[in-house]
């Protein structure tokens, strides 16, 4: 048996990567024994057919380790997320909490998540709003009740 070179340089060692301890595609894909590429076409709604087996696989794995798809990294790869963004003067006045209920049971059946903002009228707080929403990207967008200014308005 030889030992280390003391004077040697040091090996370089791997760091593991920052994580939020969350499972991920490729703890996903290795549990399976597949492809990187073939859990991703299982899990994220691929029409690439994938066999049976590694479908089975893949979905036993997920479960197991308890994976849950990256909605913002489907964003980015898909140019929309899953959101229907709402945005309402008050959530506490029934008119908006009936709208809020509509839309939440509209996208529920459509399999779609429900973002609600409250913007108390305000212009400048549905702008900061909008801005900020477009960068999730949304299916869709609904403003309730919007009060920009209106020149004609006196």
């Amino acid at each position: 048996m030889t030992r280390p070179d003391p004077s040697a340089p040091p090996a370089p060692t791997r760091r593991a990567p920052e994580t939020t301890g969350l499972p991920t595609l490729e703890d996903v894909a290795r549990a399976a024994g597949v492809s990187l590429a073939t859990a991703s076409r299982v899990l994220n709604g691929s029409t690439r057919k994938v066999a049976d087996s590694y479908r089975e696989r893949v979905e036993r794995a997920a479960a197991e380790l308890g994976y849950s798809t990256n909605v913002s990294a489907q964003a980015i790869a898909r140019g929309t997320s899953p959101v229907i963004a709402l945005l309402v003067a008050d959530i506490a006045d029934p008119y908006f909490g009936l709208i809020a209920s509509g839309v939440a049971r509209g996208a529920d059946e459509h399999g779609l998540i429900v973002t609600i903002s409250v913007t108390e009228r305000d212009p400048a707080r549905e702008a900061r709003t909008l801005r900020a929403l477009r960068g999730q990207r949304p299916k869709g967008l609904i403003l309730a009740a919007s009060r920009a200014a209106d020149a004609s308005e006196s």
